[in-house]
């Protein structure tokens, strides 16, 4: 069970001092560890920039398949449940279903694959693009790893890095974030009302016949702040 070591209070009081932050109007590519990862941390940024007809394309790069500690044929199971609820949640974000690309990596195994996928992003990223990724201190091996490979691709292509955060809100502290140069995006009503019944389409995550889910209701606040918060550069 994780219970987050700042409440929601504390950093609502604290976020809502971070400079405000337009976003870049440049085609997108989303890199998303686990199916979910997207709309909890940048959501509203994908509905918005979908919303004003900037392309958007979603790497999904495992399929959350190891979620839960269960048998091979469960986990097969949930692989296909997961991205049938990524490809949910996507269109009420506005993202065409042909501007997900699939790599299919090991859910939990990505820090083994670094070098392959830094390689298979390189392949997607084209000029004129921004980079939206985990930030690489997330307290996930997963988000870190797509951070460092999507930091990768960015220096090598010169393309600006945007970086998201879900776990900070629940493992980090406030200190941590200290002066780390953020931006604090307010989206309109249609985004975080796009963000919410995107959110509502992952309920394998949110619901758990055997257990609790990987998203009880406690660990939902920050996905359900009216801003998100991201880091430049």
């Amino acid at each position: 069970m994780i219970i987050s070591i700042i409440d929601d209070q504390q950093w609502l009081t604290t976020l809502t001092q971070v400079p405000a932050w337009t976003p870049l109007p440049l085609p997108a590519l989303v890199v998303a560890p686990h199916p979910d990862d997207e709309t909890l941390g940048a959501g509203a940024l994908i509905a918005t920039l979908r919303a004003q007809g900037i392309p958007v394309t979603v790497v999904a790069v495992t399929d959350g398949e190891n979620a839960y500690d269960t048998s091979p044929e469960e986990r097969e199971h949930l692989r296909r449940v997961r991205e049938r609820e990524q490809a949910e949640a996507l269109q009420e974000l506005g993202v065409r279903a042909d501007s997900v690309h699939r790599l299919r990596l090991t859910d939990s195994g990505l820090m083994e694959r670094q070098e392959e996928l830094t390689r298979l992003l390189l392949g997607l990223a084209r000029d004129g693009m921004q980079i939206i990724a985990p930030w690489s201190g997330d307290f996930h091996p997963d988000h870190m790893a797509c951070a460092h490979a999507a930091e990768s691709v960015a220096n090598a292509k010169g393309l600006p890095l945007v970086s998201y955060f879900f776990w900070t809100w629940h493992r980090g502290t406030i200190d941590l974030l200290a002066g780390l140069p953020m931006g604090r995006f307010v989206p309109d009503a249609a985004a975080l009302r796009a963000k919410s019944d995107a959110l509502a389409c992952h309920r394998s995550q949110l619901d758990h016949s055997s257990g609790e889910p990987i998203l009880p209701d406690r660990l939902l606040g920050p996905a359900r702040w009216p801003f998100e918060v991201f880091l430049q550069g």
